[in-house]
């Protein structure tokens, strides 16, 4: 699989690690780290080699499905973990642990932001969103939408997405969702 360009967002996150996307291989053939390899078909590939301050090195290579889905490489609250989209999954990983990947039920991926005024990273599907704390997964919500949802931009400390409802008219409809349960609080 041939590497693909993928986004890199530390969202203002602190982290205790160094992060290389698509490292160049060395001429050897071998990475001379620990390799470990998530998903088995993909049109793309993605490669990260991963330095946590003060331990070893290692590379992880991923499958990708970029077409129309969002594929990249963020910091989360915690600063010893990342989380990975390969478009079909979201991985999150701890730098100083890799073989603890875990993998997030939600697919597949579309959306990740840090909602203003908040410690937390959001990442959205096309009907649920899920939100990621210091202690990993805070809350994943249950089908919002029937499609489209965005999480879009509001007022510090506010969790807000959009998409198209199960009832009523077609046009999307704007929810709030509490920061800490993931529950709608406001339509």
């Amino acid at each position: 699989m041939a590497p693909v360009p993928v986004e890199q967002n530390d969202f203002g996150f602190v982290r205790s690690y160094e992060v290389e996307i698509n490292p160049e291989r060395p001429s050897t053939g071998g990475w001379q780290v620990t390799e470990f390899r998530f998903g088995e078909r993909g049109r793309a590939g993605l490669a990260i080699r991963v330095t946590p301050d003060g331990g070893k090195a290692w590379v992880a290579s991923f499958a990708l499905e970029p077409r129309g889905l969002l594929c990249g490489v963020y910091a989360c609250p915690n600063p010893g973990q990342l989380m990975v989209l390969t478009g079909d999954d979201a991985l999150l990983m701890t730098a100083s642990d890799p073989a603890a990947t875990k993998t997030l039920p939600i697919h597949p991926t579309i959306a990740v932001t840090r909602p203003q005024g908040t410690n937390l990273l959001v990442v959205g599907s096309f009907t649920d969103a899920l939100a990621i704390d210091g202690g990993g997964v805070l809350w994943v919500t249950d089908r919002l939408f029937r499609d489209d949802l965005e999480l879009v931009g509001g007022a510090p400390g506010k969790i807000l997405v959009r998409g198209t409802l199960y009832e009523g008219p077609e046009e999307p409809k704007l929810l709030e969702l509490d920061p800490a349960t993931g529950r709608v609080v406001g339509r």
